[in-house]
């Protein structure tokens, strides 16, 4: 568990109270967070019907899928309970559509869990296996 850089906590943290405004929050942290960590971002928001992915960056060879989570607190329960069967299923097809746009690539799938009150970030590599 790491501690979210005072640089990356902003007055936009204690600001934005909508869920679309700590999702949005959420998912810019979360990219400067794989910046520091040596990823380098290939789009945001990739969208189909169907699915989306919140984060696609990359990592060496890997492509690496990003669904983020941002949560004021814990009291709607921990992030990585959100990534449920359905959740997994809607995931992997919009990875299977980038893949097919894109070309085959290794791949794997993370989920970066963000605790705005907290100011704590996590980073779960390779949730298809957890």
């Amino acid at each position: 568990m790491n501690e979210l850089p005072s640089n990356l906590l902003t007055s936009s943290t204690q600001n934005s109270h909508g869920r679309k405004e700590t999702g949005d929050l959420g998912e810019r942290l979360a990219e400067k967070f794989l910046i520091t960590k040596g990823y380098s971002t290939l789009a945001r928001n990739y969208r189909i019907p169907g699915g989306e992915i919140d984060i696609v960056a990359k990592k060496g060879a890997i492509i690496v899928f990003v669904e983020v989570k941002t949560r004021r607190g814990s009291n709607f329960g921990e992030a990585f309970e959100a990534i449920d069967r359905r959740k997994k299923q809607k995931l992997l097809r919009a990875i299977r559509h980038y893949l097919e746009e894109n070309g085959r690539r290794p791949w794997r799938c993370d989920l970066i869990a963000i605790d705005l009150l907290a100011a704590q970030i996590r980073h779960f590599k390779n949730i298809f296996l957890i």
